[in-house]
Formats: C-alpha cells, structure tokens, sequence
C-alpha cells in the first residue's frame, strides 16, 4: 500500500501544469475524474476511482473499494487497492462528447477476512476464519466515453494473472472457479465505471 501511495504522490508532483484536458469541446478544462465501479458492486464491493491527467494522452488511475458482506452463514469484509498507468492511444473530442481509447497496465491487492460457519454433529454452528491477500497484474483495454460537459463512461476488459497468499480451504469447492476467493491463475476482467470531470 505504501509503493502505491508513492507512486500517486510522484506522478501528482510531475504532472504538467500545461496540460489541457478536455471533457467535451464545450467543457472547462479538467484535468481529473472521480470515478465509481458499477461493475463491482455485484461483488459486494463498493470502490472509488481517482483519474488523473498529466499528459492529454496519459493519466494514472488510483482505486480502492471495501468489500462487506454478513449474512447467516459467511461474514466477509476486506479491502481492494488498484494502481493504473492508462496511455490513451485513440483521442476523439467533439462539442457535445468525447472519446478516448485506452490500454492500462495494472497492479492489484486485495485483503479479505472471512467468516464461515458450518453444521456439523461434533461441532454445530461453528465458525471458521480465514485471513489472506492477493496479488495480481495484467493488462487492460478500456473505452472512455464524456458526455454533458462532465459526466464520464468507462468501459474495459482485459485480464492478468492473480495469486492468493495464506488462504486455508475450508471448503473444497471455495476455489474451483476464477471469481472464488482462493483462485490462482490467469483471470480475465471486464467492469464498468461511473464518474465525473472535474
């Protein structure tokens, strides 16, 4: 967490203060965009985005959500941290909207808690903890669409590879599939984001 926190104060300080970035060709120039992930909240996770332009055609992406879940049978709770150099290959600003074509190379961590509770005869509604983190990278490819002078659309897919530390099985069927909690191995990506310019 301290590696991207680094990262974000260093390309905040060498951002070009010359810079003009542009929502739509009717918008003040902005240079930012806070952002939500719609797509994450299937997930039980609610994430803020902060996009920053120090280049028209370059920006860094800095993310972090917390997921929550507490129901009867699992508690969950964790944090997701993201860092994003986003290189924007394709720039085209019109009056009323924009759009930017992007690739973005991407770090990710996630820390997650969980609780489980199981029946069995010996030992009935016991539960069973479970701390890990997880670590992934990979590449993205994403569309930025700007509309009514401050309202951003950004939809990417991609993919990476994950690797989950420290995380103890207590159900063999917990991380057979690429969206489980103790999946290791190549995952793809696809979300969508919310934000606005400013």
């Amino acid at each position: 967490m301290k590696k991207i926190v680094f990262v974000f104060v260093f390309v905040i300080s060498v951002s070009a203060a010359s810079a003009q970035i542009l929502a739509t060709a009717n918008s003040p120039e902005y240079k930012n965009i806070l952002k939500m992930s719609v797509s994450l909240f299937t997930r039980n996770t609610f994430q803020m985005g902060y996009e920053r332009f120090f280049q028209p055609n370059t920006s860094f992406f800095l993310a972090a959500g917390l997921k929550f879940k507490d129901s009867d049978y699992e508690k969950d709770w964790g944090v997701r941290t993201e860092a994003q150099m986003r290189f924007h290959v394709y720039t085209v600003i019109k009056p009323r909207d924009s759009h930017r074509l992007y690739f973005a190379p991407y770090l990710l961590n996630e820390y997650m808690e969980i609780q489980n509770t199981y029946n069995s005869s010996s030992l009935p509604g016991s539960w069973t903890t479970d701390t890990f983190n997880a670590f992934g990278g990979g590449m993205l490819f994403g569309w930025s669409y700007s509309f009514a002078n401050r309202i951003n659309l950004d939809i990417y897919t991609g993919g990476g590879i994950r690797k989950t530390f420290n995380y103890v099985n207590t159900n063999r069927y917990d991380n057979n599939g690429i969206y489980d909690y103790g999946y290791s191995g190549i995952i793809p990506r696809l979300g969508i984001d919310i934000g606005f310019w400013f």
